[in-house]
């Protein structure tokens, strides 16, 4: 599949080395090699289409190559926002719908909707540096104590009406979850 994407001419243009977007980025395991992952920038794809009818997608699907041709998917919609109440949540799932139902499912099915290949997970994600207090961290631990700091916050709603919409995609069942910068981290799925 890996190949397959890097090789697609509609694609190849659209492929990217990071995945950053409004000055938010999530990092990529370091033991994922070169040939193990594939990033596209499908807002990007959608933006440069002559006639898009006003599809609206997630920035970033991001492939990662299991073994055995066996993939982990994610799809990553970043905002860059100070407060959750500004937060669109129509918006957000039409973005996912839209991949989902459009570019996966449609346009690129001869890649992510083939059955040579299999899914071990896949992850929908909305990453946003809410707050603006997240800094660096030295170590889990650091990372861990502003999780807790931020969890003393109103997430909880952002969460509940993320996990209101259900999505399915190749007989998965799936959910948008909610992270903060670095995460999600990028991984293998084993």
């Amino acid at each position: 599949m890996i190949q397959m994407i890097k090789t697609n001419k509609k694609l190849v243009p659209h492929l990217s080395e990071i995945i950053e977007d409004e000055g938010i980025y999530v990092d990529i395991s370091n033991k994922i090699k070169d040939d193990e992952i594939v990033i596209i920038k499908v807002d990007d794809y959608y933006k440069s289409l002559k006639q898009n009818h006003g599809l609206k997608s997630v920035d970033f699907i991001v492939v990662v190559d299991c073994a055995c041709n066996t993939f982990a998917m994610y799809l990553l919609e970043f905002k860059n926002i100070k407060k959750p109440k500004n937060l669109k949540f129509g918006e957000i799932n039409e973005k996912f719908k839209n991949t989902i139902d459009d570019f996966l499912s449609i346009r690129f099915e001869n890649i992510f909707d083939n059955d040579k290949f299999r899914y071990k997970k896949i992850f929908l994600y909305l990453v946003s540096d809410l707050y603006k207090d997240r800094g660096d961290h030295e170590n889990f631990e650091e990372y861990i104590k502003y999780r807790k700091k931020i969890g003393k916050k109103d997430t909880l709603k952002t969460e509940m009406n993320l996990a209101n919409k259900l999505y399915k995609f190749r007989n998965h069942l799936l959910r948008i979850e909610f992270d903060f910068p670095p995460n999600p981290i990028i991984c293998k799925v084993t």
